[in-house]
């Protein structure tokens, strides 16, 4: 921990910035965007199947817009990038607030998906794979504390302000306060950034030796044809899928399981403070290790999470699931990001990350459509997880093995 803090103060202006993006993504992330449904369905007369319709195909459009967005990083001033950016997402939250027709909803909920589930954390992971190197894994764990801090601290403050003043106006004063607040902080921390003056914690003799970074200028059509995007996607998929399904359908589980809503709401509680704990101790474990050691073993709490939601029934049994797909949810940004700079370098990172948010986001949007599709085609829950964890189980062995197949060949 004390590695951690001297790491922290002598980089802190941009860590701080790297955090108040993850932070402020949340304006556009599931967990605080399904509080406004029952107001939204109500206030249009739509039922909640279109709501969820719209829902993802706005995010499908998102995550297919962030491919050809998101490589723009690569190519501009990290303050100019993250300002448009900033203005993206005030404009969303205007959109939404003043949607007046379905047209207008579609346009505000792509636009709070694109801007901040997509660009505002795709820039703070990508500033951190770029500028730290040895020292990784610490920076892009530190990055990663501001999803929990959101998922803590955004949804008692939506709902206060929902039932205070009404939805529409929730979104109005949430664009005021990204206005006042993100604007002038950003502009603070990155006024004097100098990317050469970034001070890295010496390697220790405990240390591993990482892998030489490749120097090469990827195109985005390079990266989709090498074995390791096929080794890597399928865990951002899986994570993103069943992550948000999870959230979306919360309630439903509660009852299916014959926990309480309250409980079970609560229990979120357990999850924050896993991701929090785990992506704290992957910074220093990835730089040690290398990305490419750990990543295998990243859904195996994801897992036993399941496996305790399947065959518990007790009420603790809510905390200990929550708890271990925390675990999956701290440790994945964290180690994924830093394989991608360790496997393709740095020099086109932005492309790089693009294209694997695009396989986030597009995950996000399947993941409630298709528990839904298999719910009303008479699955339980118990049978959609035995299902995923098949697939999971199936996925870690294929990394295994096509880790152990380029290795030979000396591909990574």
């Amino acid at each position: 921990m004390k590695n951690y803090y001297r790491f922290f103060i002598a980089n802190r202006n941009i860590l701080l910035f790297a955090i108040l993006l993850t932070f402020f993504s949340g304006f556009g992330q599931t967990f605080l965007l399904s509080l406004y449904i029952p107001e939204i369905i109500k206030d249009f007369e739509i039922s909640a199947g279109l709501y969820s319709s719209i829902y993802a195909i706005a995010t499908l459009c998102s995550g297919f817009t962030i491919i050809f967005a998101g490589r723009y990083i690569d190519r501009m001033p990290l303050m100019k990038f993250t300002m448009l950016v900033v203005a993206g997402i005030i404009a969303a939250n205007l959109m939404a607030g003043l949607s007046l027709n379905l047209v207008m909803l579609f346009l505000a909920i792509f636009m709070l998906r694109f801007f901040g589930q997509g660009l505002l954390s795709h820039t703070s992971m990508t500033a951190m794979g770029r500028y730290f190197s040895r020292s990784r894994g610490k920076a892009l764990s530190i990055a990663y504390l501001g999803f929990p801090l959101a998922e803590a601290l955004f949804p008692i403050a939506i709902v206060t302000i929902i039932l205070a003043v009404g939805w529409r106006e929730s979104f109005l004063l949430s664009a005021l306060f990204i206005f006042a607040s993100l604007i002038p902080l950003v502009i603070l921390l990155l006024r004097n950034f100098d990317p050469k003056k970034v001070q890295e914690v010496a390697e220790t003799k405990h240390e591993a030796k990482h892998p030489q970074e490749s120097q090469k200028v990827w195109a985005q059509r390079e990266i989709v044809k090498t074995l390791e995007f096929y080794i890597f996607a399928p865990t951002v998929f899986i994570v993103g899928f069943t992550l948000t399904a999870l959230f979306f359908f919360q309630t439903f589980i509660a009852s299916y399981k014959g926990w309480t809503i309250e409980w079970m709401a609560l229990n979120i509680t357990a999850y924050a403070i896993s991701s929090f704990v785990f992506s704290i101790l992957a910074g220093p474990l990835t730089d040690r290790f290398t990305a490419r050691k750990l990543f295998p073993f990243i859904l195996v709490p994801f897992v036993m999470g399941l496996l305790v939601l399947i065959f518990g029934s007790h009420p603790l049994a809510a905390t200990l699931y929550w708890a271990l797909v925390g675990v999956t949810a701290g440790t994945n940004p964290t180690i994924s990001n830093a394989l991608y700079a360790e496997t393709y370098g740095v020099k086109s990172l932005g492309s790089i990350r693009s294209i694997f948010t695009f396989v986030m986001v597009v995950s996000t949007a399947l993941g409630p459509v298709s528990y839904s599709f298999l719910i009303g085609h008479n699955w339980t829950y118990d049978h959609i997880h035995l299902a995923l964890i098949g697939v999971i189980v199936l996925n870690i062995l294929f990394i295994l093995l096509a880790f152990r197949k380029t290795k030979k060949a000396g591909n990574i």
